[in-house]
């Protein structure tokens, strides 16, 4: 049984990580979009990300796995990111906009995958994942009404989205010294009974585990419905805020695309229910279901209420297919790799898969500009309709649930 104080103290380390990611990403694109980026450098600044994530989470994760602990890395990435913002705040060009949110993505992107490793080792059973998980969620909400609120205030002023960076990075203080009082995650080798320590570069074993049929496809849905999101998380909010077509104010877009979080709340707190009652297989079918769905709506355009309707599947795509793959990779995985197996999820979702999504979604989206102004926004959101329709249906012929084999056998 995980003592309540300590469910808690995991549950404050999900809120604040995520309040520092929410400032970063919801007013990023529109950000950038006053800046005058073109559909391309909007994809470049995302697509840092994604290139930090084919080597940093890895890393990180052998270094976790290995030599330090797990609270620890995660305060040192989060402390070390607080300024790399201040200096991307304070940039208008392109290549100094670039050049920081790159240096800051190294930084961070382990962040995604220490806090997953930190709560795994503490709560003990992936079931309790989803409990502690949601007041991530509830934090990203909390920043997302915030600068909503803040924005309100400002509408008729000059342009004030960029700010979202100037809180984020007041935000990853705060987060990396509350990490720092975590309780103590050893190294994975640590406590490993395997022959890690004797294997100095240990995280090369994750790959390894892609010779298991369930684990590489795991990892190629993973990559696959990646390649989708740049669509949406990158365009999602200049589609709303588009004259031509919803032309909902900056304050109002952020405000319906934080529906989707709210729904995140409440489909995570049935998240350890719905593993026991319908499997890991039909819950991440029902997130590719859902996000395909998204995409569609969006494709589709109208009416207002279908499209804004939609972004409520966002709770569905998060709870279900991306925690659902963190969870099947800690469940495929042995014990003395998950750090850097969750890296590896990592690098093919945020990043093989973003870098391909992020190049696909910049090319799109300039593609799709009318001569005369305005885009084609019915085909820029079917193509990852398609994609998320494939996933599916690979997936659904070709992934086997042992999780309910072994419960069928059981009873």
């Amino acid at each position: 049984m995980v003592p309540r104080y300590l469910s808690w103290r995991l549950s404050m380390m999900f809120a604040l990580t995520q309040m520092a990611e929410g400032a970063v990403m919801v007013l990023l694109a529109g950000h950038m979009n006053e800046l005058g980026f073109t559909g391309r450098q909007i994809s470049y600044v995302f697509a840092t990300g994604a290139l930090a994530a084919l080597v940093s989470p890895l890393l990180a994760g052998w270094l976790a796995d290995r030599y330090w602990s797990g609270q620890r890395l995660l305060a040192g990435c989060q402390l070390a990111g607080a300024p790399l913002l201040l200096i991307a705040w304070l940039q208008t060009g392109f290549p100094g906009f670039w050049a920081a949110m790159a240096t800051f993505a190294l930084i961070r992107l382990p962040v995604m995958s220490l806090t997953n490793v930190v709560a795994f080792y503490h709560l003990g059973r992936s079931e309790r994942f989803g409990y502690v998980r949601v007041w991530g969620t509830v934090g990203w909400i909390a920043v997302s009404w915030g600068l909503s609120l803040y924005l309100r205030l400002w509408e008729n002023e000059a342009a004030r989205l960029g700010d979202g960076l100037l809180a984020a990075a007041v935000l990853f203080v705060l987060s990396g010294l509350y990490a720092l009082s975590l309780p103590h995650t050893p190294p994975g080798a640590a406590t490993g009974t395997s022959q890690t320590g004797r294997q100095p570069f240990a995280f090369l074993a994750a790959f390894r585990l892609l010779r298991r049929r369930n684990f590489a496809i795991i990892m190629g849905i993973a990559l696959i419905s990646s390649v989708a999101n740049p669509f949406y998380y990158n365009f999602g909010f200049l589609f709303l805020t588009d004259t031509r077509e919803l032309g909902l104010s900056p304050s109002v877009a952020n405000w319906a695309l934080s529906l989707g979080q709210v729904v995140e709340i409440i489909v995570l707190l049935f998240l350890a229910s719905s593993l026991r009652r319908l499997g890991l297989k039909r819950i991440l079918m029902v997130g590719m279901a859902a996000q395909a769905m998204r995409f569609a709506a969006f494709a589709l355009g109208a009416p207002p209420a279908l499209v804004i309707g939609s972004i409520g599947a966002h709770g569905f795509i998060f709870t279900f297919l991306f925690i659902g793959l963190v969870i099947a990779v800690e469940e495929l995985s042995p014990y003395e790799y998950r750090a850097s197996a969750q890296g590896l999820l990592t690098l093919a979702r945020s990043g093989i898969g973003a870098l391909l999504g992020q190049a696909l979604a910049g090319r799109v989206y300039d593609a799709c500009a009318y001569p005369a102004g305005g885009r084609n926004w019915s085909l820029l959101f079917a193509i990852p309709t398609a994609l998320t329709l494939l996933a599916l249906a690979l997936f659904a012929m070709l992934f086997r649930d042992e999780r309910q084999k072994d419960a069928g056998s059981a009873s």
